[in-house]
């Protein structure tokens, strides 16, 4: 209950102080007992919820002496500021590649394709190195634990919450299962009774481009996952199975995977899927430099060096790939890599060719609206919904209005209140579902920032985020609190230090780390 009225309270602080001021614009320039200045907190301004979460954590921040001012700033800005290291503090949420212990080293390795937080540790860097060299799965969880305890303890809290899928629809679409990697495959069972015209869903962000093995955001990867399919899947316990591949097999001394492909699979232009196809994707992809290629290479500069060094195709439906030394990280690198037609790299962007259950129809880019017919040759069945409008809807109140009217079908969107879902809800021709989340919401630190570079001091920003409190009583229960960047469901979790809400706590890290 004591938390329950410190969240409450905080918020409703902060929405006094903006009506003054504006909430964390008020204390620009002005010296902390402790900080020079404040610290820059880096936020996502579309999203209503990151507004409302940011402002309750600034307040906390505040009470143990660390002063905090927020910056907003739009999604595709906050992602190039934090690939470019310019920010001290930021917020936003991670799909997808937070669900494979593999994907630790991507994130905190030094000099790591999506090390953002500019951290090094050679010891960290020794323990993952052996982590993903290591088949063994006891001996594998025993080093990613080691390196769970050290990055909780280096970068504590980085992890907020993990993110329930709230998806909102009208009542008339059913078989509505959304797993909890949040993948969009979910669209090709949807079923929408008395429908006419194009079944309606919503980005919050329109896509880059449709050429998918080029982008990473997370818009690109929804319409990636409508399109296109991979040769490999995540499965609903995030181990990796065969999408387009029926059996993948390693080769005893791990230098080969041999992948046979799936008998009656067709792309949307008709051809049928063959073994050529899958590495004329994997060639297109290398010889790209896109960032997606990156991972498929070790080393820099003239030492770089690709990790597949031959792919053969014996017959039709057989792709083997040799890779120049025992690698654990192929079949999570092939995850998020559509296979495309051979010859059609060229024409991706403007007319994108897969195998998945939707195929282009066209685009209205001043509109930002998305068509997709039903790709009826589908080798996993004919989607119900025969044609498929994705909108990009960036205002919440437009949402909102359209979802009531019926002008949107169905949304799965992040940006929307924990009371507004509530709300929705309440409308008869309403339905909110919620489904457990691995997605994670997180709080990164630019570790090379003067006022950030001691690790004591974000400790203290940890011990001073009620995330228990933000959750129950802001969230209203849509989350799950995280205490490592891997679900709870990974083989491979585990908490390393664990960081509850205690003021106290913050100012005596601040006091060990000589902010006086």
């Amino acid at each position: 209950m004591r938390n329950r009225r410190f969240v409450t309270a905080l918020l409703t602080a902060c929405l006094l102080a903006s009506l003054v001021a504006g909430c964390g614009g008020g204390i620009t320039g002005v010296k902390s007992g402790r900080f020079e200045r404040p610290i820059v907190l880096l936020i996502n301004g579309e999203s209503a919820p990151t507004r409302q979460y940011a402002q309750v954590m600034q307040n906390s921040l505040r009470q143990a002496g660390i002063p905090v001012e927020i910056e907003t700033v739009d999604q595709g800005t906050l992602i190039d500021r934090q690939r470019k290291g310019q920010y001290q503090l930021t917020t936003n949420r991670w799909v997808g590649g937070n669900q494979d212990p593999i994907f630790l080293k991507n994130l905190f390795g030094t000099g790591a394709n999506f090390n953002r937080w500019n951290y090094s540790n050679p010891q960290l860097d020794q323990i993952l190195n052996q982590a993903v060299e290591t088949a063994d799965r006891e001996q594998g969880r025993a080093l990613y634990v080691q390196a769970q305890d050290i990055i909780s303890r280096e970068l504590p809290s980085l992890p907020l919450w993990y993110t329930d899928q709230m998806v909102i629809a009208r009542r008339n679409v059913g078989n509505i299962q959304v797993d909890m990697s949040g993948d969009w495959s979910f669209m090709a069972r949807l079923t929408s009774e008395g429908k006419t015209g194009p079944f309606v869903v919503t980005l919050e962000s329109p896509p880059p481009s449709f050429e998918q093995l080029k982008e990473t955001e997370g818009a690109a990867e929804r319409m990636r996952q409508l399109m296109f399919n991979s040769l490999v899947k995540k499965n609903e316990r995030f181990d990796y199975v065969g999408d387009l591949a029926s059996e993948i097999r390693r080769a005893e001394d791990g230098l080969s995977y041999t992948f046979t492909l799936r008998e009656g699979v067709k792309f949307h232009d008709g051809r049928p899927l063959t073994s050529a196809d899958a590495k004329y994707t994997l060639e297109t992809l290398l010889a790209s430099g896109f960032p997606k290629s990156g991972d498929f290479f070790e080393g820099t500069g003239e030492s770089r060096q690709p990790l597949i060094t031959a792919m053969e195709t014996p017959d039709a439906r057989t792709l083997v790939v040799r890779l120049r030394r025992p690698w654990l990280n192929l079949l999570s690198n092939l995850v998020p890599i559509g296979i495309i037609p051979q010859g059609s790299a060229g024409t991706q962007r403007q007319q994108p060719v897969g195998s998945g259950p939707f195929k282009f129809v066209r685009y209205d880019e001043s509109q930002q609206i998305v068509d997709l017919a039903a790709h009826d040759a589908y080798w996993g069945g004919a989607p119900p919904i025969k044609e498929l409008r994705v909108r990009t809807v960036r205002d919440t109140n437009t949402l909102q209005a359209e979802l009531r009217s019926g002008g949107v079908d169905l949304a799965v969107v992040a940006n929307l209140g924990a009371d507004v879902y509530r709300a929705l809800g309440q409308d008869p021709n309403l339905q909110v579902k919620q489904f457990p989340g691995a997605n994670v919401v997180y709080l990164a630190y630019n570790t090379q920032d003067p006022a950030l570079k001691d690790a004591r001091v974000r400790q203290a920003i940890a011990y001073a985020i009620d995330r228990e409190g933000i959750v129950r009583d802001l969230l209203l229960g849509q989350a799950r609190v995280a205490h490592s960047i891997l679900p709870q469901e990974s083989w491979a979790y585990s908490p390393g230090q664990v960081y509850t809400f205690d003021i106290e706590k913050a100012k005596r890290a601040l006091d060990e780390a000589g902010v006086k």
